[in-house]
């Protein structure tokens, strides 16, 4: 008889199962079962198969992720060397992203405002009503996504405009120059431009960043830049829809348009802003050294994301470290299908989540 805590043979036990139940299918069809793995390293043989969307996700999740399948292009990322090819995916991206705002301010009321700040352009919105007495000393920081080629102001607000009213802190969307009007490191260098000012009337611990997708990416960068600049810290950040590697690991088998990538794609083509640098590392400056400097921060990725194995692996590095992390993974989600696809549940859970987690971390 087996006492409380006795250890069980689980391993030969599960492996008789399936030998067992090999032997029958291969009996059943008459046939020996084929390698389905190289014996040497482990790479997998995967014949052709349908993949159905996850059984777990909402309606409106499902028509999204149709929709987001029938992008035109293969779901990689390649940018032109064109200016006039750039102006023309700059006012696509608008034309299509555009069209979803009134919707996004519907549900989440907001007031919003142009200005300038220590020379670069950023937009300032405030939950409807203006910001609470207990908000007013807290701000937040967003950079947009779009490859750092496209992406403003509509993939901006796409972001802002919820975090602003589900966290009741006011968000301020920053207007960084993006390739080929320049390259690394102009962002940081406008995000530091404006970060300098803020800090004049904010605490630092008061200052949250966040950014979805390249935004992320700037995200990521900050901590070991202002590091650099002598600047104190943030008071937490939030890297979505990204992580310090992206497109490599399990999940380079997605492309960024939450269909399967063919083997042998480059997801992220060299050039652009970053030149030729390695793609496989998107935060120039980060090494293990500086991830301990980093302040609580919230990884945000979905499951048919080619950056979740990216983001996993810097959550589980940042919590070696010390830093409080967090990973808040998308169930059938892809890349920065929180942001691209706001009416799902999963989407507003998602910026819910978000909001909760700078109102927990930030100083009051």
């Amino acid at each position: 008889m087996l006492k409380w805590g006795q250890r069980v043979g689980v391993r030969p036990i599960v492996a008789t199962l399936f030998m067992m139940t090999a032997m029958e299918g291969a009996q059943a069809r008459d046939e020996a079962l084929p390698p389905a793995y190289d014996k040497e390293i482990g790479t997998i043989e995967v014949p052709a198969f349908s993949y159905p969307p996850s059984d777990l996700i909402s309606a409106e999740q499902k028509r999204a992720y149709v929709r987001s399948l029938a992008t035109p292009g293969d779901g990689t990322i390649s940018v032109p060397n064109n200016p006039k090819i750039i102006a023309m995916m700059r006012s696509h991206v608008e034309a299509q992203f555009e069209k979803v705002i009134p919707w996004v301010e519907q549900r989440y009321p907001v007031e919003m405002s142009k200005e300038t700040i220590a020379g670069v352009e950023v937009i300032r919105v405030r939950p409807k009503g203006g910001v609470e007495k207990k908000n007013r000393k807290r701000i937040l920081l967003n950079l947009h996504g779009g490859a750092f080629v496209v992406g403003w102001p509509s993939v901006a607000l796409l972001d802002a405009i919820p975090l602003a009213a589900l966290s009741g802190i006011e968000v301020v969307t920053i207007n960084y120059r993006l390739y080929p009007e320049a390259v690394h490191p102009a962002a940081l260098e406008d995000l530091t431009a404006v970060y300098k000012e803020i800090i004049k009337t904010h605490d630092p611990k008061n200052v949250g960043i966040f950014g979805g997708s390249a935004g992320g990416v700037i995200t990521l960068q900050s901590v070991p830049w202002f590091k650099e600049q002598g600047l104190p810290l943030p008071g937490a950040i939030a890297p979505l829809a990204c992580g310090f590697q992206t497109a490599v690991g399990d999940s380079s088998i997605w492309n960024f348009s939450g269909g399967f990538s063919r083997p042998g794609t480059t997801l992220v083509s060299t050039g652009g802003y970053f030149g030729n640098r390695p793609r496989t590392d998107w935060v120039p400056n980060v090494t293990p050294e500086t991830l301990g400097y980093y302040p609580p921060t919230l990884w945000l990725v979905g499951t048919r994301a080619p950056e979740m194995s990216g983001a996993a692996t810097g959550h589980a590095s940042l919590l070696k470290k010390g830093v409080e992390s967090q990973l808040y993974v998308i169930e059938g989600g892809w890349h920065s299908s929180y942001s691209t696809a706001p009416e799902t549940p999963e989407s507003q859970a998602a910026m819910r989540y978000v909001a909760h987690w700078f109102d927990k971390w930030l100083g009051r």
